[in-house]
């Protein structure tokens, strides 16, 4: 069967081998047509470094955003580009667009003037690009860097936040497609969205998610564009089969990314910004207290959980005391509701974990601050409010007194601390958690300093761990002091001196501001936490907290573990504290003291509770991922890498011989195109065949017109290759119409399979070959 010339798909030729050259207008025509399809790509790219601001932004905040700045610049540069006139050169290529490129920008940066004015800024001038809504697009945008820096991600979806995201990816995308509009390089359109997508890189380092999907996804667009704007013609099936491997790409950057050795944690720029914390002007909750036992009855808040049984509610954490009150020393830092965790402590080395999962609905409560289960890890408050949090203590504010009917949701994961693993923990290094006024104004000692360092030297006599001088405190303080909600209120020297001396009994108050003094002189650093208990199930899941429910309790830091509460309450429950590992029955807790007094230290090191802690799955702490997974993922990178090369390596071959400095290598390179494409159908590789049994082999194999052809184009490469012919630009050009139209010929009889085992296979290094077809 004759086999179709390709002579009605490309101008027709005359003139034997040499041919007429194709209309300059055709010419120009594919080239532009090319150039315009290589926008699809280009707001791939653009889309795919904009959503690196998930890291940065709620997806369902951003995604509207990054609709908007996509595509308008497209849509704008796709409608200026039929003013884009290009003159043919005299080969017919495309020549220099004749509109001037300031235009161009100029009605970009107006078209983002109105669009953001329109969008993001519409309630600031009524949707119209007028003076006040550019002022304040313009001030926000200088802003907003400093401002996601010292926000706890996600940022809130605001107008004042996302007009960065919005002018960066706008820009990146109208300079991207402007270069693929104007430049015929494969590659350099993708340059813009590469450098957008480094500001979510910086700004989110310290987001939620990873930043390997976009970045997966930017190399698949990457690899479409190069695919789309290849100067190799390549049809419309072959160009469906490339698809796939482009968007392989993506995917193998996105699963191999995390596990590369040497990625290890970001900068962050965070760490040099420095934030505008905010410093609570509010009552110590630790000072009402005796107001809530007072009014008992008065409902506080309610409660509806999910998940883990319900502890105490943390409302606020006193770190600083001057001998007379207990203060904060947080420093409210806005989110848009993620509570970091706290630096330097992995709780899971402590123990296990339990979600909570909590509403909150405010009945009575006064202050700034909102109550939540130990250290939340995320927060939903309704819209527009002003939510922050302190990052050292996890506390939550709304900047201004909390309302009635205020409602919100809190996550929070409750440890099980193990005593075991906390036995031999070490105090963590804070001096200002350890600090105790030791003078007065006159610079006296105080003497109440020096009685309280000998209760705590005496209650903890022969102990040799911090944990076990905490645990004895507690124990000492419960078994010993009794609860009394009547008792007068107070937590200065002398209130806590008399509490200790004579008093006996006091409210959680008295037992928590105590131990937080008498542990900070053994050189256990501490705080007082406020809060409440569970409070009064109501029905299933929901609970009724009251002001009879207020407690404090104190907290130790241990290195490595974080905050560990300790209850020395009388009958306060041990929830989700070491207080059910301390409170043991009077003879067992004796039997306990006299054990520890015993010189018996442990035969090996103590070790911490990282150490103490079972090996798992042989994955180490170093967080390199185990040996399992590292070979089958490193075979697969190389396996994937070299099919994606050997994919690679024939068209960029083919480029290059089509694309030559001269005519005379461009005919050449269609010959020896001509001559590996005939060894598929069966021709010799020795590389001894002269051009003329290469012709011979073409012909009776392949038929048609393009086999009657290629003797005539036999006798030019030999005219080229040794009598110094110099073949014009027709020539080359009708050498590889040849070309193209017997390769499809060839992949129209080849299997696909037999095809890519051949691909495979060319890959490989190998001797090179034989010489080139000597002279008939």
């Amino acid at each position: 069967m004759a086999v179709p010339s390709l002579r009605s798909e490309v101008p027709a030729r005359t003139g034997g081998v040499a041919g007429e050259p194709k209309a300059p207008e055709e010419t120009v025509e594919t080239d532009r047509t090319r150039r315009l399809w290589s926008l699809l790509p280009v707001a791939a790219l653009s889309g795919a470094s904009g959503y690196g601001f998930a890291r940065v932004f709620p997806p369902s905040e951003l995604l509207a955003v990054l609709a908007v700045a996509v595509l308008a610049p497209i849509a704008l540069s796709a409608v200026l580009s039929g003013l884009l006139r290009r003159r043919p050169t005299r080969e017919g290529r495309a020549g220099r667009p004749t509109l001037p490129l300031w235009p161009s920008a100029l009605l970009t940066v107006v078209a983002w003037a109105v669009v953001v004015s329109a969008t993001l800024f519409h309630e600031v001038s009524d949707g119209l690009p007028g003076a006040a809504a550019l002022r304040a697009a313009w001030s926000a945008l200088l802003d907003a860097p400093h401002a996601l820096l010292t926000t706890i991600l996600p940022a809130p979806g605001e107008p004042e936040l996302l007009v960065l995201p919005h002018a960066v990816v706008w820009a990146a995308t109208a300079v991207a497609a402007e270069l693929a509009l104007r430049t015929r390089a494969p590659l350099l359109p993708a340059l813009p969205a590469v450098l957008a997508f480094g500001f979510p890189l910086v700004l989110g380092a310290d987001g939620p998610g990873s930043s390997y999907p976009a970045a997966g996804a930017l190399a698949g667009a990457a690899a479409l564009l190069v695919l789309v704007r290849s100067r190799v013609r390549l049809p419309l099936r072959a160009m469906a089969l490339r698809l796939p491997a482009a968007a392989a790409l993506g995917g193998v950057a996105t699963l191999l990314g995390p596990h590369l050795p040497g990625l290890g944690s970001p900068y962050d720029l965070r760490e040099t910004a420095t934030p505008p914390t905010e410093r609570p002007l509010s009552v110590s909750p630790l000072d009402q207290v005796a107001a809530w036992l007072r009014n008992g009855d008065e409902k506080v808040f309610t409660v509806r959980t999910s998940g883990a049984a319900p502890g105490n509610y943390r409302l606020a954490v006193l770190d600083r005391y001057d001998g007379t009150t207990w203060t904060s020393s947080a420093g409210l830092t806005p989110t848009g509701g993620r509570v970091p965790e706290e630096q330097g402590t992995d709780r899971d080395a402590a123990g296990r974990t339990k979600t909570l999962q909590q509403r909150f609905t405010v009945q009575s409560l006064p202050g700034i601050w909102l109550p939540a289960a130990d250290r939340p890890s995320s927060v939903t408050t309704p819209e527009g409010t002003a939510l922050s949090v302190d990052q050292d203590s996890g506390m939550l504010s709304t900047g201004t007194a909390v309302p009635s009917g205020f409602t919100y949701t809190a996550t929070s994961r409750l440890p099980e601390y193990d005593a075991d693993r906390l036995r031999y923990a070490a105090a963590a290094h804070d001096p200002a958690r350890v600090a105790l006024p030791a003078v007065d104004a006159a610079g006296q000692p105080i003497p109440s300093v020096r009685s309280f360092r000998t209760v705590a030297a005496r209650v903890t006599r022969g102990t040799t761990q911090p944990y076990q001088r905490a645990v004895r405190l507690a124990d000492w303080l419960r078994a010993t002091y009794r609860l009394d909600p009547g008792a007068l209120p107070g937590h200065t020297y002398r209130s806590l001196e008399f509490f200790l001396a004579d008093g006996g009994r006091g409210t959680s108050e008295q037992f928590a501001a105590s131990f937080a003094v008498l542990a900070r002189t053994l050189g256990l650093p501490t705080r007082v936490a406020v809060g409440f208990r569970p409070g009064t199930r109501t029905g299933s899941g929901t609970w009724q907290v009251r002001g009879r429910d207020v407690l404090a309790w104190p907290e130790v830091r241990f290195a490595g573990v974080g905050w560990v509460p300790f209850h020395p309450t009388p009958g306060e429950a041990a929830q989700g504290g070491p207080g059910a590992a301390s409170a043991a029955e009077p003879e067992e807790r004796q039997r306990a003291d006299r054990e520890s007094t015993k010189p018996t230290p442990p035969s090996t090191p103590p070790r911490t509770p990282a150490e103490a802690a079972p090996a798992t799955g042989g994955a180490s702490g170093t967080g390199m991922p185990p040996l399992w997974l590292t070979v089958p993922l490193a075979l697969l990178l190389l396996a994937t890498a070299y099919a994606l090369y050997a994919l690679w390596l024939p068209y960029s071959r083919r480029s290059g011989r089509r694309n030559g400095p001269d005519a005379r290598h461009r005919v050449l390179g269609a010959w020896r195109q001509i001559e590996d494409r005939l060894t598929e159908i069966g021709l010799p590789a020795t590389g001894a065949h002269t051009a003329q049994e290469i012709a011979a082999f073409g012909a009776r194999h392949v038929g048609g017109t393009v086999g009657r052809r290629l003797p005539d184009l036999a006798t030019l490469v030999n005219e080229v290759e040794y009598a110094g012919r110099r073949p014009d630009s027709a020539a080359a050009d009708a050498a590889w119409a040849d070309c193209d139209a017997l390769e499809k010929t060839v992949r129209a009889r080849v299997p696909h399979r037999t095809r890519l085992l051949r691909l495979l296979r060319s890959a490989a290094p190998r001797r090179r070959r034989g010489a080139r077809p000597p002279v008939r």
